[in-house]
């Protein structure tokens, strides 16, 4: 029996002894992996693989050999080593994004278009030639020859453009097809004749789309896929309207069923609704709400950054603090007077987080919901400006406009010695490049316009126009349109630079 035992506890002891070593290596590997891991995520992001494909390539065989070895149980120098290449590599892709992002700006567009219509699904073949026209326009950039891959990037996005056409075609279009003669051979225009109307309608809105506007096809993509909405709808209509009538249901019954819906919706939102002069006031008050939260969010996103940047600062100015105690004999040292100058410069910095921290609050104050959105991006300020509208293809500002960009114009004069960028954003329908061209001449027309009556140094006042590339909501419903067309004016205040790199602790200590 002991004997039994005896090989029962070398058993256990064995797994545990495996179980601890696993753990360990797992250790060993996230410390090794750490940083390259996190630049392969961020060149990922910035699209590095799409706009520097050599170099996030080269970046990735480095990674990639780092894996194996480290796998193989390899000498760990050598694995640092590979590891120290590929991220300096990834970090260089990165930062090639942010010349190619700009000069392939219409074809990362055109391939996003591509991408929504599911051409790698529906049309491989013309999505492989068009990602290959992109490759080697990228590479082409890569090696500094400007000319070939502006060449390359129009031929990628023509094939990226056909290739979202087909797709449409090919996806859309004909299912909704699919779904109007199932709707027909079931008779739903009986039940529900408007929304199969209207779903016909669009039908043949986007047909006439894609033969009219060649090389822009978004609003051809959203007519399709509404069309498909419309013609499932009916059919739901003709669906629920047989059940209802089996179960005898009234008018009555059937609207306090759906109120009972917005009731619920209401009650998740601690709010108390009443429905006795209809829906439209229930459904605005839950729509306001949602949209305070949400920028509620945004800014308690961007408190918890600065707590946690404060919360560095302070960790680094009491270490120089006691660096300075340890070295203090007599007099202060060389070593403590410099500790004392990267004190200085610590303080300087939180106070001045501090400053910013209260002047955003001033600015939130100057304005309501329908005129502006304010809310923070790390240090930056950012005054969305949804109350300024522009008439349809045009940058003339209104002189309704006039009030709200002075209380602009007031909250830039808070912030002295800051950075100010005017980007221009745009709605998805037209053309990328039009739209792009009207955001940037939008941008250009706000600032001449703030630029009149502000304290703001002029040469640190910059305008950019990114056209539909940003959206900030979607672009298939007429609501999400509008909140795309907008005009986003970003204060960026400058904090005294620090005269040492801070330790590299995580912001969440």
């Amino acid at each position: 029996m002991k004997i039994k035992q005896n090989k029962l506890i070398g058993i256990v002891l064995v797994i545990l002894t495996f179980q601890g070593l696993s753990l360990y290596g797992q250790g060993i590997r996230a410390s090794l992996f750490d940083e390259v891991d996190k630049s392969l995520v961020t060149a990922k992001t910035a699209q590095a693989d799409v706009l520097s494909p050599r170099t996030f390539k080269e970046a990735l065989d480095e990674y990639n050999t780092a894996q194996k070895e480290y796998e193989a149980g390899a000498e760990l120098s050598g694995i640092r080593e590979k590891i120290a290449e590929a991220t300096e590599k990834f970090q260089e892709a990165t930062e090639n994004t942010k010349v190619s992002a700009v000069m392939f700006s219409s074809v990362l567009s055109a391939r996003k278009d591509a991408i929504n219509a599911e051409a790698q699904q529906f049309v491989k073949e013309m999505w492989v030639d068009a990602e290959a026209e992109m490759k080697e326009a990228a590479e082409q950039l890569e090696k500094g020859d400007a000319d070939d891959a502006k060449e390359k990037a129009n031929d990628a996005t023509a094939l990226y453009r056909k290739a979202e056409l087909e797709s449409i075609k090919a996806n859309y279009l004909t299912n909704a097809k699919k779904l109007l003669q199932k709707a027909d051979d079931n008779k739903v225009d009986k039940v529900a004749p408007k929304t199969i109307a209207e779903a016909k309608g669009l039908v043949k809105g986007a047909e006439k789309e894609l033969l009219e506007n060649r090389y822009d096809t978004d609003d051809a993509r959203h007519l399709a896929k509404e069309a498909e909405y419309k013609a499932l709808l009916a059919m739901h209509i003709a669906k629920e309207e047989k059940s209802l009538d089996e179960r005898g249901f009234e008018t009555e019954d059937y609207l306090l069923m759906n109120y009972n819906t917005l009731e619920k919706i209401g009650e998740a939102l601690d709010m108390s609704l009443k429905f006795n002069a209809g829906v439209d006031m229930p459904v605005s008050k839950i729509t306001q709400r949602i949209a305070h939260d949400q920028l509620r969010m945004a800014n308690l996103e961007s408190s918890i950054y600065n707590e946690k940047a404060t919360n560095r600062n302070l960790k680094a100015l009491l270490g120089e603090q006691q660096k300075i105690i340890q070295t203090m004999e007599g007099k202060l040292s060389d070593e403590a007077l410099k500790g004392q100058k990267r004190q200085q410069a610590l303080q300087s910095r939180i106070d001045r987080m501090a400053e910013v921290n209260s002047k955003f609050e001033k600015v939130q104050q100057l304005f309501d919901q329908e005129e502006a959105l304010v809310f923070r991006q790390k240090n930056d300020v950012i005054i969305r400006m949804i109350g300024v509208n522009f008439d349809v293809g045009k940058s003339q500002i209104k002189q309704e406009d006039y009030a709200l960009l002075t209380k602009v114009q007031e909250a830039m004069n808070l912030f002295t010695n800051a950075s100010i960028s005017i980007e221009g954003h745009t709605d998805s329908q037209g053309g990328d490049d039009a739209n792009l061209k009207l955001s940037k001449e939008r941008a250009d027309a706000v600032l001449t316009y703030l630029n009149a009556n502000t304290t703001i140094d002029k040469e640190r006042s910059s305008t950019s126009g990114f056209g539909e590339s940003k959206p900030i909501a979607n672009n298939e419903t007429s609501a999400g349109r509008k909140l795309n067309r907008h005009i986003d004016v970003v204060i960026k205040p400058e904090l005294p630079e620090l005269l040492m790199r801070l330790p590299a602790t995580n912001l969440g200590e």
